[in-house]
């Protein structure tokens, strides 16, 4: 996770250190890592694919896609919104399993709880570059 491009922030300091902590975990695939910043009720919707509800579901389908790549590095360019309910513009490196890097603009909108946890987390992300065949 990389913030060495980041231009714009609109959240404070405490909410960029959840948001980068969290996304420290992912980059990790790091899942139980990643579990502790996912509310119980969380959903997730990741590029096109239907909305997961709750936070094992989540689980269960990171770890399914992290098993399709090898690794994958976000770097933040923009972050906007109110600490509790913001918008991270980034570039994601994806490792792909024939270890070529294929990189990936996406946008991720994330609601926190009172509990600053995450209830909701929409990633707009084409991630076909990943798998097509080269």
């Amino acid at each position: 996770m990389r913030i060495h491009q980041l231009k714009s922030t609109q959240i404070s300091e405490n909410a960029l250190s959840w948001l980068m902590s969290k996304y420290e975990a992912v980059d990790s695939m790091n899942a139980e890592a990643y579990r502790t910043f996912l509310s119980e009720d969380c959903e997730l919707q990741f590029g096109n694919n239907p909305i997961v509800k709750c936070n094992n579901d989540i689980i269960g389908g990171l770890k399914h896609f992290w098993d399709s790549i090898n690794g994958l590095d976000h770097s933040f360019l923009n972050v906007f919104g109110r600490d509790d309910h913001f918008a991270v513009e980034a570039m994601i490196d994806y490792e792909r399993k024939d270890n070529m890097v294929v990189t990936i603009p996406c946008v991720t909108a994330i609601e926190r709880n009172d509990m600053g946890l995450s209830k909701s987390v929409k990633i707009y992300i084409d991630t076909a570059p990943v798998f097509l065949i080269r």
